[in-house]
């Protein structure tokens, strides 16, 4: 295989720069641009360029801003990325783009680095009973219904064929406007029909909160650019 077709887990060490945010949920099979302006951020897109160009995005948990300078708690599952473009700025600033790999659960590790370190574990979904076809034309059907961008709109009805489902599901909660914290528990079911019925319970509802909690996940964004 080229080596612009070669998965870029293929021969994955394992360890992972982690990059948290407080207001990013990063899922499988999307897209995420990001600026890079902190220090010890530009040191890890640095590192990743020249190494394996994958970052661990994962989500601060609430009172992050206690420590953000320092180790705040995170969400242990996140999404592995691949950095196919990296953009650096004259004032050392730098636009990325991030193609979601898989879900990951994290383990934390010592780092010698300024940024944040983790081996982790691919995670698998599974594809319960149901047909997803059909929850997919609901899906793509309620989220041009309630969307205002009428390009993202169109982007769906056009791609929707060409889509697989687990595409399908987290390309439209990935452009929902709910709370992060709602974003991350769909992020971790582990069944793809489950969060599939979730999300079209949620468009499909007058109530736009907590509707996981429906589903006895709990209780319960823009882009934060870094």
């Amino acid at each position: 295989m080229s080596d612009h077709l070669k998965d870029p887990l293929e021969d994955f060490s394992g360890k992972v720069p982690i990059f948290p945010l407080p207001n990013v949920v990063f899922f499988p099979h999307t897209f995420l641009p990001l600026n890079i302006f902190e220090e010890r951020y530009r040191a890890m897109v640095a590192d990743a360029a020249e190494g394996e160009k994958l970052i661990c995005m994962t989500l601060l948990k609430p009172g992050y801003d206690e420590d953000y300078e320092g180790t705040p708690p995170i969400h242990t599952t996140g999404t592995v990325g691949f950095m196919p473009l990296k953009k650096d700025h004259k004032d050392g600033t730098s636009d990325i783009l991030l193609v979601g790999m898989d879900k990951v659960k994290i383990n934390e590790i010592p780092s010698d680095t300024p940024y944040r370190m983790a081996e982790v574990e691919i995670l698998h979904d599974i594809i319960g009973e149901s047909d997803t076809e059909a929850l997919q034309d609901k899906i793509f059907q309620q989220f041009n219904l309630l969307t205002d961008d009428n390009l993202l709109s169109i982007a769906t009805q056009f791609f929707s064929e060409g889509l697989d489902f687990e595409m399908a599901v987290n390309l439209v909660i990935s452009h929902l406007e709910i709370e992060a914290g709602e974003k991350q528990k769909l992020l971790e079911l582990d069944d793809l029909s489950l969060r599939a019925k979730v999300l079209l319970q949620y468009l499909e509802s007058d109530m736009r909160v907590d509707i996981a909690a429906d589903f006895g996940i709990g209780s319960a964004g823009d882009l934060r650019m870094n």
